[in-house]
């Protein structure tokens, strides 16, 4: 049996067309959300808190969020983190 398969070749998701339409349409997305939040399409009418009545407290909110946890990911790797070799070196 011979073996023709090429391991080089990329899948749909790899190919550099893909990837570049992928973001666009992302940023476009979120382009198109925050705008929409801007003109009020997404208004809470009765807000628990001031905050809320700012037009994309919520998107500012998530994105803050999400970098603090990324951020804070990193330096407790530091803290917790394992040499790669850490299993290797009980036998």
């Amino acid at each position: 049996m011979s073996n023709n398969h090429n391991h080089d070749d990329k899948g749909w998701a790899d190919k550099k067309g893909f990837r570049n339409a992928f973001l666009g349409v992302l940023i476009v997305a979120c382009i198109a959300a925050a705008l929409a939040g801007f003109v009020g399409a997404w208004h809470n009418p009765h807000p628990h808190f001031k905050a809320e009545e700012f037009p994309v407290f919520f998107a500012l909110w998530g994105f803050g969020s999400f970098a603090f946890i990324v951020l804070a990911g990193q330096h407790l790797r530091k803290l917790v983190g394992r040499k790669e070799d850490y299993y290797d070196e009980r036998e």
